[in-house]
């Protein structure tokens, strides 16, 4: 009996020790870069093949019960193998990030090989916009949240213009402004008059800016030019009540021809004419569009999408890992 007693105890005491040693993995924003190979020498620079894709994204492990949380930039292939931690950027905020919706937006530019980032729910020592080079080095905080009215300031859905020196982004403080600052987090400005807008998107020849103009509690889907002017609703031939397409988180096409949005359906529309081009294309959460199709992020990890299939892949697996199994360092997994 004691010798079972003994036994009971023992496999009690390796479960717990199990449970601590094991770490929650979760899934945060991602976005289409050039593929890159990571030096394999101390002081040498990565590599960049811009005929190829790669999927470069954040990954949050909480580990210790909670008492650790490392977030890492990481990459990986168009089909969800040869996942790759490319750097850890922080260690132990003040708080984790809140992977339960949009907290993370990134946005890559192939130019310069920058990524632009945005947290809204974390530590305060993370939050805010940053920028960092796909191959982790040189993280800078661009800009830090303030309270403003007694208002908290979200900066979200950073968008770089093609040439990389400038940044359009979402104020989601009081009155919801769209704003732009260059590369540096520096010449800050109001691109429009008008609040109550967020999500755009530059246009991959940088000539526009898609946006999400919010009426009540109705979603519309806007178009201006890149200095602000002309701002007004993409039209919707279909609607004939509004006129206009509902809906969120648009993303253009990399010809600049098409926009994906989420509406109830996932649509395509054509920017010239409006008109819906297809229903129901899939859905990969808070999307980019590249070459190779849609690629995004919602609780449950990253997920791809095949246009012409109109069928969604989670490339990730959203699980508890155990970190022992996890080779944590840079190029390992």
């Amino acid at each position: 009996m004691k010798v079972h007693s003994c036994l009971m105890l023992a496999c009690l005491l390796a479960s717990l020790v199990e449970a601590q040693a094991a770490s929650i993995v979760e899934y945060l924003c991602c976005d289409w870069g050039p593929a890159m190979t990571l030096p394999g020498k101390t002081n040498a620079v990565a590599q960049f093949n811009d005929a190829e894709d790669e999927v470069y994204f954040l990954k949050q492990v909480t580990s210790g019960s909670g008492r650790s949380y490392s977030i890492y930039l990481c990459k990986m292939k168009p089909d969800g193998s040869a996942k790759t931690e490319i750097k850890e950027l922080w260690k132990n905020p003040n708080y984790a990030i809140d992977a339960q919706g949009q907290s993370t937006w990134m946005d890559v530019n192939r130019k310069t090989r920058k990524i632009a980032l945005s947290i809204t729910a974390g530590g305060s020592d993370v939050t805010g916009l940053w920028t960092v080079n796909l191959d982790g080095t040189d993280l800078k905080h661009l800009i830090t949240p303030m309270v403003i009215n007694g208002h908290l300031q979200r900066i979200d859905s950073p968008s770089w213009t093609p040439d990389g020196q400038w940044l359009v982004y979402g104020e989601t403080s009081e009155g919801m402004p769209l704003m732009k600052c260059d590369k540096d987090g520096k010449n800050i400005s109001q691109i429009l008059k008008e609040g109550g807008t967020s999500q755009g998107r530059v246009s991959p020849d940088g000539k526009q800016i898609l946006y999400i103009k919010w009426i009540g509690w109705a979603s519309r889907l806007y178009l201006m030019n890149i200095d602000g002017t002309n701002p007004h609703p993409l039209p919707n031939p279909d609607d004939k009540r509004w006129h206009t397409h509902g809906g969120t988180d648009p993303a253009w096409s990399p010809d600049g021809k098409q926009v994906f949005l989420i509406d109830i359906s996932c649509v395509l529309i054509d920017v010239k004419s409006g008109k819906e081009l297809a229903q129901r294309v899939g859905h990969s959460g808070y999307p980019h569009w590249g070459r190779l199709g849609l690629i995004g992020f919602r609780v449950g990890g990253i997920y791809f999408t095949d246009i012409e299939r109109k069928e969604s892949y989670c490339l990730t697996d959203f699980s508890l890992a155990n970190i022992r199994d996890q080779k944590i360092g840079p190029g390992k997994w």
